[in-house]
């Protein structure tokens, strides 16, 4: 199973003070991005929270998608619309050869993804679930 649980809050810079016609055309190009996905299952939207935009995605699928679907792809393209765009994303793979027992989290932090080890949900047996019998 390829299980994912995310959210981005929507930057156009790291500075406190954002030009509001240029975020509304980076919000425009991320929702312009998500249309041309088609998302294929799970959920990927992009909404207006009290004047911000933030972005939700999560799915559970039976395999690792394709690159064009891959949630940490999709992160880091908005991560390249939006620079200063910062949020989590929580990856379970069972087919990965090496961590197929763990939740990995990515980081967006400035328009940038980063992978780390997971220390609430892992390792998903037996934290999660009981072993196999």
């Amino acid at each position: 199973m390829y299980e994912y649980h995310g959210w981005a809050t929507i930057r156009e810079s790291s500075s406190i003070e954002e030009d509001e016609e240029n975020y509304s055309i980076i919000v425009q190009n991320i929702q312009s991005y998500f249309d041309e996905l088609e998302w294929p299952s799970g959920v990927l939207d992009l909404r207006a929270v009290n004047g911000d935009y933030q972005v939700w995605i999560a799915g559970l699928n039976n395999h690792r998608p394709e690159k064009k679907h891959n949630p940490v792809e999709v992160l880091k393209r908005v991560g390249e619309l939006a620079p200063g765009s910062y949020g989590v994303l929580y990856v379970r793979d069972s087919d990965d050869a090496k961590f197929f027992n763990e939740f990995r989290v990515y980081t967006l932090i400035r328009g940038e993804i980063m992978e780390h080890n997971d220390p609430f949900l892992s390792p998903f047996i037996p934290k999660i679930e009981d072993a196999y019998e």
